[in-house]
């Protein structure tokens, strides 16, 4: 993707503008996360009770760096694969990130990533991984602001559209910008997000996302609460190693190789519950979907849903979490270049997930997870079974 170099000349000049604005800007109330983690199960915590207001206005925040880490150690193994043996593999990962935060408003940050797995990268493809099991790279680097009730973000970064993971893998970092306007309504809230970013997948990736996205928010999740998004997905597909077409329907094109029958225009409706069940958080979700872009014989083949429930958090020793996730999913409703490979096959199937996990130390926890998954042409199940220690931010 290139661009002139007077806009990028402009681009500089602005985030040093932005800097000093900023800085010198009153700190606002507290607000989430600017780089929220996957909505996977794995991602889900009780609600932080609101501070009580203080007499006396704290002092501004001064500049600071932040230095974050987190880990993953995982045994996998996959069983029942057609004309394959069964695959026994470990993967370690670390990510650590560095931030410097000007203010509440405007922070600048990057995050590395190192993997090592017992498979080689050659076996990624075949094993339909969006990750490379040995290697290190930069794979976040961003410029965030937030003025008043925007979010406003430059650079390579998680996507800030809501969506589970039966459409979107939220470990990949997506190089391009992204913005959304909180509007307060009474007791709810409307958040209004967009994001336009280059394709993250690995070799020469030139694919352009276009996503927007309203959301509405009510009530408190110490009690219940509900979020209801609605969002569109334009996948504009360019240098895409044919390795992605993963289940999608493909045909032969003059090149020679094979190539996308659809394009990916998707709709995704979400919606999640939240209330406790004595002092355990609880989390239902329910997210439907449909390709509008399927073409040709992939006509009709393009739905999909996903429910969800989990209960319990962790990072407190002694928490435990555990859920349970349902997914119908056919051929061409998922671009599967793109969404989560924690399950086997990324579109054509139906399966089932369920995990537990138990805090043993201050953000650490250990989890076990079972899938047992179906492609909707044929009639028995693949099992994948993990064991993982992990240490989150």
């Amino acid at each position: 993707m290139k661009y002139p170099a007077f806009l990028v000349v402009g681009l500089l000049e602005a985030v040093a503008l932005a800097a000093s604005v900023f800085a010198q800007s009153p700190t606002p109330a507290p607000s989430p996360s600017p780089l929220p983690a996957s909505t996977s199960p794995a991602s889900v915590v009780a609600p932080a009770a609101p501070e009580k207001e203080e007499f006396f206005a704290p002092e501004e925040q001064k500049a600071h760096f932040d230095f974050r880490w987190d880990f993953l150690g995982r045994y996998d193994r996959i069983e029942n694969l057609v004309a394959r043996p069964n695959i026994y593999r470990a993967r370690f990962e670390v990510r650590p990130e560095l931030d410097y935060v000007v203010s509440d408003r405007f922070r600048i940050g990057a995050r590395a990533v190192g993997d090592w797995g017992t498979d080689r990268n050659t076996t990624n493809d075949p094993n339909f991984d969006n990750y490379r099991s040995r290697g290190a790279s930069l794979d976040r680097y961003f410029v965030e602001g937030r003025p008043g009730d925007f979010d406003l973000r430059l650079g390579s970064f998680g996507t800030p559209i809501i969506a589970s993971e039966m459409l979107w893998d939220h470990d990949l970092q997506t190089l391009g910008a992204a913005a959304s306007w909180q509007i307060h309504a009474g007791s709810s809230t409307f958040t209004i997000a967009g994001t336009g970013f280059r394709g993250p997948q690995r070799e020469g990736d030139r694919t352009r996302v276009e996503a927007g996205q309203l959301v509405w928010r009510a009530g408190d999740a110490g009690r219940f609460s509900v979020e209801v998004a609605g969002a569109f997905w334009n996948f504009d597909l360019d240098h895409l190693k044919n390795a992605f077409i993963r289940q999608n329907y493909s045909a032969s094109i003059v090149e020679g190789g094979p190539g996308f029958v659809s394009r990916f225009e998707i709709a995704d409706a979400l919606v999640r519950f939240r209330f406790p069940i004595g002092t355990a958080p609880v989390l239902l979700s329910f997210d439907g979907l449909k390709n509008f872009g399927s073409r040709e014989e992939a006509k009709g083949d393009d739905r999909a849903f996903e429910g969800s429930v989990t209960i319990g958090s962790v990072g407190t020793p002694g928490q435990v979490r555990g859920f349970y996730t349902y997914q119908y999913v056919q051929r061409e409703a998922v671009l599967g270049a793109y969404n989560t490979d924690d399950w086997w096959l990324h579109s054509w199937y139906r399966g089932h997930r369920i995990g537990l996990a138990i805090t043993v130390l201050p953000q650490v926890y250990v989890q076990g997870t079972a899938m047992y998954q179906e492609r909707l042409d044929r009639n028995f199940y693949l099992r994948r079974f993990t064991a993982e220690l992990v240490k989150v931010f």
